[in-house]
C-alpha cells in the first residue's frame, strides 16, 4: 500500500462522525469557571453548540458557583456523553495525540477533569482509545483547527479572542445581570454600603493559601504597600477593600494603614461573593490570579485617574515562598480555589 493510499485509508478510519457540539467543563474554582462560561459564549456566537458538564461533590472545595449568578448553564444528559463517546475523530487531532498531546500537561489535566466527571455523574466508563483521547482538547487547539466539537477544559483567563468590546459588554450584563443586593446577607450588604459610600474604593486581592504549598509566586507585600501609598498621595476619599485567602498574613503586612476594611466575611461556599464585591471598587490592586484576571476583565471603569487606577503585578513584584511560612488560614478566609 502506497503512501496515499494509506494516508486515505487512516482517514476513512478516523475521520469524524459530524456531532457539532462542544461538551465545556466547569471545573476549578470561581476564575475558572467564569474562563470556560465566557469561552463557552464564545463559541456559541459562532455558532457552535455548546453543552457543560460538571458534577458537584467530587471537590468540596470546588463546588459550582456559577449557578449562583443566575446564568443560564445547558448541562449535558447521558445521551449527549454516549453520543460524544460513539463519535469518530478528526486524523488531525489523531497525530496531534500521538505527537503532542501525552507530553503535555494542559492537556493531560484535561483528560483527568473530564473522566473524573463523566464516571460520577454519569456512570459513564470509557476505555481510553485513541479516538477518544483525540477528542479531549485545549481551547488552543480548538481555535487553531476550528473545532466545533470536543471537549474542553483549560480556557481560566481572558484570551484575545474575547477583547471585543461588544462581546464585553455582553459577558459583563450576562455575569452582572442580577442586582447585588439579592445575593446578599446583612454582613455583606454592609460592605457593600461601605463600598459604595466611599468616593475612591480601592479593591486589593491577595492570592496566597495553596499557592504556597504548589510553589507558585505570590505578590510581595512591598508590591502591594508600594500601590497603597501611591493611591493614597494621589487620590483622596481613599479606602481600602481587602479581599485574601491568606488574610492573617494581610493585617500583619497592611496593619500601618488606618483607611483599610478586610473583608473576612465570607466562607469558602460563598467566596464568589467577595468578587462581586471587589467588582464594586473603582480602583484595584491585583494578583496573579484568574479572580483578579476576570475582575480585570469585567471592570466598568475607563483607565486613569478620573476613572480606574488598576495595578497587576510584574514577575519582579512576585516571589516563591516555603511551605514553612505559609499563613495561618481561617476557614472563613479560605474563598478562592487552586487555579484561581
Amino acid at each position: 500500500m502506497n503512501k496515499i493510499k494509506l494516508l486515505a485509508f487512516f482517514k476513512k478510519a478516523v475521520f469524524y462522525d459530524k456531532i457539532n457540539s462542544m461538551l465545556i467543563c466547569l471545573n476549578g474554582g470561581l476564575g475558572n469557571q467564569i474562563g470556560n462560561y465566557v469561552f463557552a459564549q464564545f463559541l456559541k456566537e459562532k455558532g457552535i453548540d455548546v453543552k457543560f458538564i460538571y458534577k458537584n461533590g467530587i471537590d468540596k472545595a470546588r463546588e459550582l458557583v456559577l449557578d449562583k449568578f443566575n446564568l443560564n448553564i445547558d448541562f449535558a444528559a447521558k445521551e449527549d456523553i454516549e453520543k460524544f463517546m460513539a463519535a469518530k475523530s478528526n486524523y488531525k487531532l489523531i497525530l496531534d495525540l500521538f505527537c503532542k498531546n501525552i507530553f503535555d500537561k494542559v492537556w493531560q489535566s484535561n483528560l483527568w477533569h473530564f473522566l473524573k466527571c463523566i464516571r460520577a455523574e454519569y456512570q459513564v466508563y470509557p476505555k481510553k482509545t485513541p479516538v477518544l483521547l483525540s477528542k479531549i482538547v485545549t481551547y488552543k487547539k480548538a481555535l487553531e483547527y476550528g473545532l466545533n466539537e470536543g471537549v474542553v477544559c483549560d480556557c481560566y483567563s481572558p484570551i484575545p479572542e474575547f477583547n471585543d468590546e461588544n462581546f464585553k459588554n455582553k459577558m459583563r450584563e450576562i455575569i452582572f445581570s442580577q442586582e447585588r443586593e439579592q445575593f446578599m446577607d446583612i454582613k455583606n450588604l454592609s460592605m457593600l454600603q461601605k463600598i459604595k459610600s466611599t468616593k475612591n474604593p480601592v479593591g486589593v486581592h491577595i492570592r496566597r493559601g495553596d499557592f504556597i504549598d504548589f510553589k507558585i509566586p505570590v505578590v510581595k507585600a512591598e508590591f502591594i504597600l508600594e500601590k497603597m501609598n501611591y493611591i493614597n498621595e494621589n487620590l483622596d476619599g481613599v479606602r481600602f477593600f481587602v479581599f485574601s485567602n491568606g488574610i492573617d498574613w494581610a493585617k500583619e503586612h497592611l496593619k500601618t494603614l488606618d483607611n483599610i476594611e478586610f473583608a473576612d466575611i465570607n466562607d469558602e461556599a460563598h467566596g464568589w461573593l467577595d468578587f462581586l464585591l471587589f467588582n464594586e471598587c473603582r480602583h484595584r490592586i491585583y494578583s496573579n490570579s484568574t479572580f483578579s484576571l476576570w475582575a480585570r476583565y469585567f471592570n466598568p471603569y475607563k483607565a486613569g485617574r478620573e476613572g480606574s487606577l488598576e495595578f497587576y503585578p510584574e514577575n519582579s513584584d512576585m516571589q516563591i515562598e516555603t511551605p514553612e511560612k505559609k499563613d495561618n488560614v481561617k476557614p472563613s478566609a479560605a474563598k478562592e480555589s487552586r487555579a484561581l
